[in-house]
């Protein structure tokens, strides 16, 4: 009887498992590559569970591959007397109840960006700015990059590091396969 609860649960894990593998698009653009980055995050990554809000960077690599790299933020946007102090991200989605922002020179800015950034509290309004408001920079903090292949977005590598998008990447992906996904997890470089 024990065997037989343990295959039923097994096979809903791994049911469970292949459905939001299903989510993901296999050809596309670096928005595609984005999407496919936040669905992975979500279901498999242990930090996906430690924000709310999550900021993404990505690269268009000369080598065919598109780089995606998703990190909490612990910092907020401030809107002094109605104005921000900084540049303010321009897209957004969201996903399993989690904001994802970012940057894009592409396209113009989301008319609902400040809406979603101040829901999720990513935004403040205050009167004046102080000391004590600045940008935190925490270097052990963790992100998770994603690196797919331009012309085919299944085919992927991810690792956990505290280096967002580097400027160059070697690229070992095998990009002649159907699926392949591998876990590389690296050390912070110090």
């Amino acid at each position: 009887m024990r065997n037989y609860i343990y295959i039923i649960v097994l096979a809903f894990t791994a049911q469970n498992c292949s459905t939001w593998k299903k989510e993901l698009i296999k050809t596309g653009n670096y928005e595609k590559a984005i999407n496919n980055a936040i669905i992975d995050f979500c279901h498999t990554s242990s930090l996906a569970k430690k924000n709310d809000a999550f900021s993404i960077y990505y690269k268009e690599y000369n080598s065919g591959i598109i780089g995606v790299s998703i990190l909490g933020d612990d910092n907020k946007i401030y809107i002094v007397n109605g104005s921000p102090t900084g540049g303010i991200e321009d897209q957004y989605t969201e996903f399993g109840k989690k904001l994802f922002y970012w940057y894009d020179d592409k396209k113009g800015r989301d008319p609902k960006i400040i809406e979603k950034l101040s829901e999720y509290k990513v935004i403040d309004s205050v009167k004046v700015l102080t000391e004590d408001m600045g940008y935190i920079r925490d270097d052990a903090k963790k992100a998770v990059n994603y690196y797919f292949c331009k012309d085919n977005l299944s085919v992927y590598k991810k690792e956990m590091t505290s280096t967002a998008m580097p400027k160059q990447i070697t690229n070992d992906l095998n990009c002649n396969v159907d699926i392949k996904v591998s876990n590389v997890h690296t050390h912070p470089k110090e």
